[in-house]
């Protein structure tokens, strides 16, 4: 008798000890039975409904979510309870104690006896709204960084096998970068025969564009097609006289109009 009052003391010590531990955390528990009815929660997921535990013994979560997010929850622990098979889930959250929605990470798990039958389900989740959040901003950046890349250096189609790609604005390294990237898969894709590059927009001549224009008429090159450089101005012409820059295999035109007409006569 002593043996046996010794050990429930000690496993009393040990429930103890790690109800306690669960209700620091920073994370909601539960276990429920069979039916869905809470068998236990841990402090956080008391106050998130405003319940202390004596309270919630033996309700569902039909009692304290609107019926929609009850019946959703409700269906995943049975789930869990006739399958065996754990649940992993990133969901949107509505707690009666709060204002809005969150988003938890969740993960629920079948409840076993000693025998490895499934008595119950067990489940925890925690709240990752920012990770959510700053993920969604960081879509929406990358989102609009394609439209800014698409907008400052646009490949348009004019006619079979011909592009175009107008330059607006100053060309830094990284928009010569882009556009390069932008116009080769262009040229790929669309099987190109000839691609007029206009620089009417561009506001200044520098070591970038140069850069550009070289790396382009060799790349397009090796792709069988040919670049036709448009809208030169005097003094870009003159700047790029002086950067001694090698314009080898590029045609040079006035305006994207002769530059339309020389595509279309020699697009083959």
């Amino acid at each position: 008798m002593r043996t046996l009052e010794e050990k429930v003391r000690a496993l009393e010590a040990e429930l103890r000890f790690f109800r306690t531990l669960a209700d620091e955390l920073p994370l909601s528990l539960y276990h429920k039975d069979r039916e869905g009815r809470c068998v236990w929660a841990n402090a956080a997921l008391l106050a998130s409904v405003g319940s202390g535990l004596d309270e919630a013994l033996g309700k569902t979560v039909f009692d304290y979510y609107p019926r929609a997010l009850a019946e959703k929850y409700d269906a995943d622990d049975r789930r869990v309870v006739e399958t065996g098979v754990t649940l992993k889930d990133v969901e949107e959250h509505k707690a009666p104690t709060s204002e809005g929605s969150r988003y938890v990470e969740v993960k629920k798990v079948a409840v076993r006896d000693a025998e490895g039958a499934v008595t119950g389900s067990m489940g925890i989740y925690w709240d990752v709204t920012g990770v959510r959040r700053a993920e969604r901003l960081e879509e929406e950046r990358q989102a609009q960084a394609a439209t800014l890349r698409e907008l400052g250096a646009p490949l348009l189609p004019l006619a079979e096998r011909v592009l175009a790609m107008p330059l607006i604005g100053r060309i830094d390294g990284a928009r010569a970068a882009q556009a390069l990237d932008s116009l080769l898969h262009g040229v790929s894709e669309r099987q190109a025969a000839v691609v007029l590059l206009d620089v009417t927009g561009v506001t200044a001549i520098d070591d970038d564009v140069v850069r550009l224009l070289v790396d382009a008429a060799g790349a397009v090159r090796l792709l069988g097609a040919r670049v036709v450089l448009t809208g030169v101005k005097a003094a870009m012409a003159q700047a790029m006289i002086e950067m001694d820059a090698r314009l080898e295999g590029i045609v040079t035109l006035s305006t994207m109009q002769a530059g339309v007409a020389w595509a279309l006569a020699r697009r083959g």
